[in-house]
This record gives structure tokens, C-alpha cells and sequence, in this order.
């Protein structure tokens, strides 16, 4: 009886002082053998997301543009509280660490040519790192067509049809499309200030060298590699 009292104590406390949209809070059920309060905005690795920036997929092209690379209507250098307040209260929510990183996802419901899609926000110590869009499987539809809507905007030149590429601005912020036709996946890469650089860097020299004892990590790497 104390022992649930107590845990209800630290729930409402910690809600009250950090939030429930916090690394704080959600922990409190992790640690307690509990899941998490929020709708997860990805059920994978961490690592899965970030890996085809960190270590560029061979033999894909790298197109450049002109043009400054940003998430949807979101400036790069927002932090995560000011992400947060802008965009209000996510449909979904991680919180995990890695070593010390302190690492946030926040996800919201948005449209794209009248199908629904899902702008997710990735956030290491409270930087914004790393914009990514989802889509719903029943939302696929021939009449979005992302690559020519990303070509369209960045790039001048004609490029013929591609299912996956890179496209990088003068700031080496990059975009990475890839659609074969059982995945799609359109990610957006912050480089573009010290903060974000750092922590790439420092992300790479920590997660490469692991991948190689991990065996799903590995049989990713040799799908994308």
C-alpha cells in the first residue's frame, strides 16, 4: 500500500515539476516495469534512424541544391521547448538515453496531398537534430509522389526517377528519400549549427564502432550498405 502510495506521489510530482512530456516522467514507469504513458513514435532502434546519415549509403546519389534545407515550416535551430510550444500537445512520445545523450521524439498528425502523415521531431539534449516524415501503409497512394515534389523544390537540373537519394545544401544540412516500394522513408538532417555538428560527431565515434556486436544493427547495416 505505501509502495503504490509512494509511486503515485513521484508520478504527481514529477508531472507537476517536469511534465509528463519528460525523460523524467516516463521513466518513472519504465523503471517500475510499467509502459510508458505516451503512444511511442517509433518502436525501433534509435540508431535506424540516424545510421544512413552518420555512414552515407554506397553508390546513392548526392544531389546538391542550392536552396537551405529545413523540416516543413520548422527552423533547425528551435530547441525542443520551443518545438514543443509551437507545435502544442504530440500525438506521440519516446524518452530514452544513450550513455549521456538525453534523447526526445515527438511526433504530429499533418497532411500531404489530402493524406494524413506523420511529422516526427528528434531531439538530443533538447537539440533538434532530425525531422523525419512518416506514412500510414494505407496512405501510400500513386498520387504522392515525394520525389519529384523534393526534386522540384532543391533541385534545378532534371533528374530522372530515383528511388533513393541524398539531397545536401551549402550548410551540409541533408534530406534522404527512399522509396523501393515496401519502405518509404524521408528524413531531414540538421547540421547546420556547432550544437547539432558535435553531437553527430561524437554520436558516430559512439554508435559505429558498436554495430558490429549487434545482430539485428548488423543485418540492418547490410540492407542499406
Amino acid at each position: 500500500m505505501f509502495k503504490v502510495l509512494n509511486f503515485r506521489l513521484k508520478i504527481f510530482f514529477t508531472k507537476l515539476s517536469k511534465g509528463e512530456y519528460s525523460s523524467e516522467y516516463v521513466n518513472l514507469f519504465k523503471n517500475n516495469d510499467l509502459r510508458s504513458p505516451h503512444v511511442p513514435c517509433i518502436k525501433d532502434e534509435f540508431i535506424f534512424h540516424i545510421l544512413m546519415f552518420l555512414k552515407k549509403t554506397k553508390n546513392v546519389k548526392i544531389l546538391n541544391t542550392s536552396e537551405n534545407i529545413q523540416f516543413g515550416n520548422t527552423p533547425f535551430f528551435l530547441k525542443y521547448d520551443e518545438i514543443f510550444k509551437l507545435r502544442g500537445v504530440p500525438m506521440c512520445f519516446n524518452a530514452l538515453k544513450i550513455n549521456n545523450y538525453n534523447i526526445k521524439i515527438i511526433g504530429y498528425q499533418d497532411v500531404l496531398n489530402e493524406s494524413k502523415i506523420k511529422s516526427i521531431y528528434f531531439f538530443v539534449n533538447n537539440i533538434f537534430i532530425l525531422g523525419e516524415y512518416s506514412f500510414a501503409e494505407n496512405s501510400i497512394t500513386e498520387s504522392i509522389d515525394i520525389s519529384k515534389i523534393l526534386i522540384k523544390k532543391y533541385i534545378t537540373e532534371s533528374i530522372d526517377d530515383i528511388e533513393e537519394f541524398y539531397i545536401e545544401d551549402s550548410n551540409k544540412n541533408c534530406i534522404y528519400f527512399k522509396d523501393n516500394g515496401f519502405e518509404r522513408s524521408v528524413k531531414y538532417f540538421n547540421y547546420v549549427n556547432d550544437d547539432s555538428r558535435k553531437i553527430y560527431n561524437e554520436l558516430k565515434d559512439l554508435m559505429l564502432p558498436s554495430i558490429t556486436s549487434n545482430d539485428e544493427i548488423k543485418s540492418k547495416l547490410n540492407e542499406l550498405f
